[in-house]
């Protein structure tokens, strides 16, 4: 009587661990939705498995799963951004800047600036690629960013200046030294910091440079003309996103991993990796892959 007594606990204690587990793997803010013909929910629910077993890589190449339009899944932005904070909680860096960007502007979750500054400085100070330029402009846009927040947004773009690797961090430190309001007002400074991404031809850095000099503006071709038509051409616009435009490193470690712990070939979720017979996409031996994968939000 002991013995089933005893077995029957077992049993139970299995059950609610089962249930916990599996609740776990499934709670997202919306359950996902196919878009088309070419998405595998199966496949889906794979990588959400390995997700919830810490995989931070999966995390957030399920993020892009649910925000880029191609995918296959239904968009979902909550469920993104709940993917991505996930990633970033697991410890992979690039969803720092990932996460911060959504909260700065309220994608997919509630706007919290303090919460995308705190991310977005973690991620600055692990080295991760245009984050401490992202810093500064959250910092200097946020009227309750206290004066240490201002002292470390400085020393990130001076930093960032003395590399010479970063336009953005150039031009963002010239605002400053023109306007005087957080660091001492230099106009000739400004000029000599301008010079650097005037000289790569940054639109917004030639035109100030210009005006600085007294030359008159000659417009220019830039990058980010298709993102501005409309705008003020006076009016500097910079979007804090931290959306990737590259994926294809993340998604060949995800694919590894899908390969080894599930002995999957390859995904089939449209817009996640490489299809049969896709010119664009191949999937190598190595399992790496070699393709032009792009995500984006917003541009359509």
């Amino acid at each position: 009587m002991k013995q089933n007594s005893a077995s029957t606990r077992i049993v139970r204690i299995s059950l609610l661990i089962s249930t916990i587990l599996s609740a776990s793997v499934w709670a997202i803010p919306n359950q996902p939705e196919c878009a088309d013909e070419d998405c595998s929910l199966a496949k889906l629910n794979t990588l959400r498995a390995l997700a919830s077993r810490g995989h931070e890589q999966t995390s957030f190449s399920l993020g892009h799963i649910f925000m880029n339009p191609e995918s296959g899944v239904k968009t979902d932005l909550e469920n993104a951004f709940y993917y991505f904070s996930k990633s970033a909680k697991q410890g992979f860096l690039p969803a720092y800047r990932q996460t911060a960007g959504m909260l700065a502007q309220g994608i997919g979750t509630e706007k919290d600036l303090g919460e995308a500054k705190r991310l977005m400085k973690k991620a600055a100070e692990k080295g991760v690629n245009r984050t401490a330029e992202e810093y500064a402009v959250l910092v200097f846009s946020d009227k309750a960013s206290t004066q240490k927040e201002k002292e470390i947004a400085i020393t990130f773009l001076e930093s960032e200046v003395e590399e010479g690797m970063s336009y953005l961090a150039n031009y963002l430190l010239a605002i400053l030294h023109i306007t005087g309001e957080f660091v001492e007002k230099d106009m000739v400074k400004a000029k000599t910091l301008l010079a650097f991404p005037a000289s790569g031809k940054y639109a917004n850095s030639v035109e100030l440079l210009q005006q600085l000099n007294g030359q008159p503006v000659v417009e220019q071709i830039s990058d980010n003309s298709q993102q501005n038509s409309g705008l003020d051409s006076d009016i500097e616009t910079i979007t804090v996103t931290g959306i990737s435009t590259n994926m294809v490193d993340v998604h060949a470690l995800m694919l590894a991993e899908l390969r080894r712990s599930h002995g999957q070939t390859g995904s089939r979720i449209k817009g996640n990796g490489c299809k049969a017979g896709e010119p664009s996409c191949v999937i190598m031996d190595s399992g790496a892959i070699r393709s032009k994968t792009f995500w984006s939000i917003g541009a359509r």
